[in-house]
């Protein structure tokens, strides 16, 4: 767990199989504090030897703001962050002050998809997560010299915490009633050469959304605000001052 600087509090929740390292370009984001937990099994969190799936997930992000005694906070989701961080508008809309929806999708898997992440399951509970790894990462940036550093996140991920995952993402819930009754402002942000969440998936949510704003990032691939944070962190502090921080000072 991160929390660092000071201001309206954004809690960054990373997407798979990843850890909070992914949103270490944000926290120069000034004026806000940036919480940055790592989900179980992921990062610097031990698996908690649980069936995982998004509500419980969002559980452990609710407790963590009880902990810190935050009551309301913009959230942030990266690719499977974001099929939490929708869960959580939909569990507790009361505490979600505005979304950062980055690289990530509203609907659930396909048969096919669900297959293929089960099938995924048998192989990482025989094999290790090695072959999660290497399949996922030339998709992860565009830029191929940002891969090695892509690389040492992704394997800080325990097999436990990627089978969790794994099987949670299959399991997942249609998210487009809950955006489609959405009453705060969200950012959809997606990079141009993300093959694994493309933009057609963004410009959806944004039609979707009531108060929603697209934010394409050029030469990016799934991991946009970590290979564009110099495009995506000014587009962020403009968002929530025009979004969340203004309407607090106004009321």
């Amino acid at each position: 767990m991160h929390d660092e600087g000071s201001g309206f509090p954004i809690v960054w929740i990373h997407g798979f199989p990843l850890s909070s390292a992914v949103f270490e370009r944000q926290t120069s984001i000034a004026g806000f504090r940036h919480i940055r937990p790592d989900l179980p099994g992921f990062g610097r969190t031990p698996p908690d030897g649980t069936d995982a799936s998004m509500e419980s997930y969002a559980r452990e992000i609710l407790a963590m703001l009880d902990e810190k005694k935050i009551d309301r906070a913009v959230i942030a989701g990266l690719s499977m962050g974001g099929y939490i961080a929708m869960q959580l508008l939909r569990d507790a809309p009361q505490r979600v002050a505005g979304l950062l929806l980055i690289d990530t999708r509203e609907t659930p898997d396909t048969e096919e998809g669900r297959a293929g992440r089960l099938k995924s399951v048998a192989d990482v509970e025989a094999n290790g997560i090695g072959s999660v790894v290497e399949s996922m990462l030339p998709k992860m940036t565009y830029s191929e010299s940002l891969q090695p550093e892509v690389r040492a996140i992704m394997e800080t991920s325990s097999k436990e915490g990627v089978i969790a995952a794994l099987k949670a993402m299959a399991s997942r819930p249609d998210s487009s009633h809950t955006l489609r009754n959405a009453h705060v402002a969200a950012l959809v942000v997606v990079g141009d050469r993300d093959v694994i969440t493309p933009p057609s998936d963004a410009e959806r949510m944004v039609a979707t959304i009531p108060k929603a704003e697209m934010a394409p990032l050029a030469r990016a691939g799934h991991l946009s605000n970590y290979e564009g944070a110099q495009q995506l962190n000014p587009i962020i502090t403009a968002f929530l001052a025009r979004h969340v921080l203004r309407p607090e000072h106004e009321a």
